[in-house]
C-alpha cells in the first residue's frame, strides 16, 4: 500500500519519490509527485520525476507538458540543467517529436560534450529518424565514455543488427551481457535472431532458449522460438510454440500470421491460409486491404464485377497470378491492378481480364470505383489451392510477346551452338535477413561456369557490372548482356531473353517466377521450407522449375553442384 502523502512536507515527498523510483514502484512515485504539485506547483523536483516516469510507461503527452513547463522553470539549456532537457528531448522522442528532439540534443552536444547520456540518448533518436550510421557513431562515443553500462552496448549492438553487420551487433550484445545484463530478455532475444540471420542455428537456439527462461515462457519469446524451429523444419514443436503465444494474444495478427506462414511450409493448407489472411494488417507482411468502399470478394458473388489487385514485391505477384485465370471463371468480370511493369505481360497473358496500373494515388487516394467487389491477390489461394493436388496441370500461365521471343533467338543464333543459359543470382532487396536467401556470383557460382560451350544470359536485375566483368575474368566465360535492356524495369523484355534461353538458373526472386510463369525450364536455388513450396520437395506453382535447396545453416555447395549438374545434362 502506497504511503500517506497528506501528513508529509515536500521534501519527504521527494524523498519518498526518489526511493520509489529506485525501487520501480512507479505508482507510489505517482502519488507523491503530484501530491507536491499540489502543494509547490513550481517544483522543478516532482515535475522531472513524474514527467521521467510517464515516459516509461507511455503517457507521453503528459510527460512532455510536464517537463516542459520544468525546463520552462530552470532556463535555458547549461550545464547545471541538462538533466531536465535531457529527459524532455527523450519524452519528445518516445512522444514521436523526433525532429524536435534531434534539435535539443544537437544543441546539447555543443554544451555537455562530456556526459555519455546526451551520446546515448541522441544516437537512439538517431535511430528512430532512420540514420543508422550517424546512430552508431554517437552510440561508440556512448560506449567510450561508459564503457560499463550495457544499455550502450545493447542499443548498438540493435543497431549493428538493423544495418546488417551482425559480427559486429553479435560482439556489441555480447559484451552487453558481460557487463550485467544477462538477465534482458531483449538482449538474449536480439542476440538470437542475429544468429538465425547469420545461419548460426545453434547458437539461436541456445539464445532464444535463454529469453524464453528469462521471460517465463512470454509469448513474444514463444513467437520467436517458433520462428527458428520453422526454418529448421520441425513443424510440430514450431505449432506448440505459436500456440502457445498466439492463444497468450489471440489479436496478435503479426504471430498468427507467423503461425500461417508456417503451417504452409509444412503443407498444412487448411491452417496455413486462414493464418496467411491474418498478414494482410497495417505493417503485415502482406501489406494492409485497399480502402475500397465494398464488400470483399467471395465465391459466392459470381455475378459481381472485382477489383483485384497486388500485394507484396513482383515476384510473388507473378506467383499469385497464376490465380487469376480461377478467379476470372469464378466471377463475371476482373479487374486486375497490377504492378506498372507487367501490365503488358499480364494482359497478354490474361486476355480475359481487364489489366491495369494500380490506381490508387498517394495524395488522392483510391481514383476508381468501377467495381462492386474487391479482393487482394494473395487471398486468391484460400479460394483456389485449397490444396497441393488442387493446382492446375498446366506448365505455363505467363506469355511472352512472340516477335521479341523470335528477335532474342536471332541473336543468341550467333552465340553458338550450345545451349543458352539465363543466371540471375540475388534480389534487389539485400537485408541482412535476405542475404541467406543468395548464393555469390564470385564465390559460389565455379562449378556451375565450369560446363563447356555454354553461352551465358545475364539477366540479374541491380547494379552489377562490374561483377559480371570479374566474373568474366575469374571464371574465363563471356556473359551476354545488352546495354539496351532495362532489366528492372521491362518485364516484357526479360520475358522475351528468357523464353528464348535453354535454362534459367536463380534464387527465389522476380527471375525465377518469371521464368517458372513462362514455362522455361528454370534450376531455383534456395532454403529449405519455404512456405510457398507448401510442404513439398517442388515448386507446386511452377512445373517447370527444379528447387534445388539447402538446410539453413549448411554451406551452398551441395546447391550449387546440383544446378551446375543441370547446366551439364544440356551440353554435349
Amino acid at each position: 500500500m502506497s504511503p500517506r502523502t497528506d501528513d508529509a512536507t515536500v521534501d519527504e515527498l521527494i524523498e519518498r519519490a526518489l526511493e520509489a523510483n529506485a525501487g520501480g514502484r512507479i505508482v507510489e512515485l505517482e502519488e507523491c509527485c503530484r501530491a507536491v504539485i499540489r502543494m509547490d506547483p513550481l517544483d522543478v523536483r516532482a515535475r522531472q520525476l513524474l514527467g521521467v516516469a510517464l515516459t516509461v510507461r507511455g503517457e507521453t503527452a503528459e510527460a512532455v507538458e510536464l517537463l516542459e513547463s520544468a525546463a520552462a522553470m530552470i532556463g535555458p539549456l547549461t550545464a547545471d540543467t541538462f538533466a531536465v532537457h535531457n529527459n524532455l528531448a527523450n519524452a519528445r522522442r518516445a512522444h514521436g517529436q523526433v525532429r524536435e528532439a534531434l534539435s535539443a540534443y544537437e544543441e546539447m552536444v555543443k554544451l555537455v560534450a562530456g556526459e555519455w547520456q546526451v551520446w546515448h540518448n541522441y544516437g537512439m533518436t538517431l535511430k528512430d529518424a532512420g540514420r543508422l550510421d550517424e546512430a552508431v557513431a554517437h552510440l561508440r562515443r556512448a560506449v567510450a565514455m561508459a564503457p560499463e553500462y550495457g544499455p550502450n552496448h545493447g542499443v548498438l549492438g540493435h543497431i549493428l543488427h538493423e544495418l546488417g553487420r551482425l559480427r559486429s551487433a553479435d560482439a556489441a550484445l555480447r559484451r552487453c551481457i558481460a557487463v550485467g545484463y544477462d538477465n534482458d530478455v531483449n538482449v538474449w532475444t536480439l542476440l538470437g535472431n542475429n544468429h538465425r540471420w547469420m545461419a548460426e542455428m545453434e547458437q539461436a537456439q541456445f539464445a532464444l532458449e535463454r529469453a524464453l527462461e528469462i521471460s517465463n515462457g512470454a509469448p513474444e519469446a514463444c513467437n520467436n522460438k517458433a520462428i527458428l524451429l520453422s526454418q529448421q523444419g520441425h513443424f510440430d514443436e514450431a505449432k506448440q510454440y505459436y500456440d502457445l503465444a498466439c492463444d497468450a494474444q489471440p489479436d496478435n495478427d503479426l504471430w498468427a500470421s507467423n503461425r500461417g506462414f508456417s503451417r504452409l511450409a509444412a503443407g498444412d493448407l487448411d491452417a496455413g491460409w486462414v493464418g496467411w489472411e491474418r498478414g494482410l494488417r497495417p505493417g503485415g507482411p502482406r501489406g494492409d486491404h485497399r480502402k475500397l468502399n465494398v464488400d470483399v470478394w467471395t465465391p459466392a458473388d459470381a455475378g459481381a464485377r472485382v477489383i483485384c489487385y497486388r500485394e507484396q514485391g513482383v515476384g510473388d505477384e507473378i506467383l499469385l497470378a497464376s490465380c487469376l485465370p480461377d478467379l476470372a471463371a469464378a466471377t463475371r468480370e476482373v479487374i486486375y491492378e497490377c504492378d506498372t511493369r507487367l501490365v503488358d505481360l499480364l494482359a497478354r497473358s490474361f486476355p480475359q481480364i481487364e489489366v491495369r496500373a494500380q490506381t490508387v494515388n498517394r495524395l488522392l487516394g483510391e481514383t476508381k470505383d468501377d467495381f462492386d467487389r474487391m479482393i487482394s491477390i494473395g487471398s486468391l489461394p484460400m479460394h483456389f489451392r485449397p490444396t497441393v493436388d488442387s493446382f492446375p496441370g498446366r506448365r505455363s500461365f505467363v506469355v511472352a510477346d512472340a516477335e521479341r521471343v523470335e528477335r532474342w533467338k536471332s541473336t543468341f543464333e550467333a552465340l553458338g551452338t550450345g545451349p543458352r543459359v539465363a543466371i540471375s543470382w540475388r534480389s534487389k532487396i539485400k537485408t541482412a535477413e535476405r542475404r541467406l536467401e543468395y548464393t555469390r556470383l564470385l564465390d559460389d557460382w565455379g562449378p556451375i561456369f565450369s560446363s563447356p560451350g555454354v553461352a551465358w544470359v545475364n539477366v540479374q536485375y541491380d547494379d552489377c557490372e562490374r561483377e559480371l566483368r570479374d566474373a568474366e575474368r575469374k571464371f574465363g566465360i563471356t556473359i551476354h548482356r545488352s546495354e539496351d535492356v532495362d532489366y528492372l524495369n521491362d518485364f516484357d523484355e526479360v520475358a522475351a531473353i528468357v523464353s528464348a534461353c535453354d535454362l534459367v538458373v536463380s534464387p527465389r526472386n522476380a527471375v525465377a517466377m518469371l521464368s517458372g510463369g513462362l514455362g522455361v525450364p528454370t534450376v531455383m536455388m534456395g532454403n529449405r521450407w519455404d512456405w510457398s513450396d507448401l510442404g513439398t520437395d517442388t515448386s507446386p506453382w511452377f512445373p517447370s522449375v527444379q528447387l534445388v535447396y539447402r538446410h539453413l545453416g549448411d554451406d551452398w555447395d551441395g546447391v550449387i553442384a546440383q544446378a551446375a549438374a543441370s547446366v551439364r545434362e544440356l551440353t554435349p
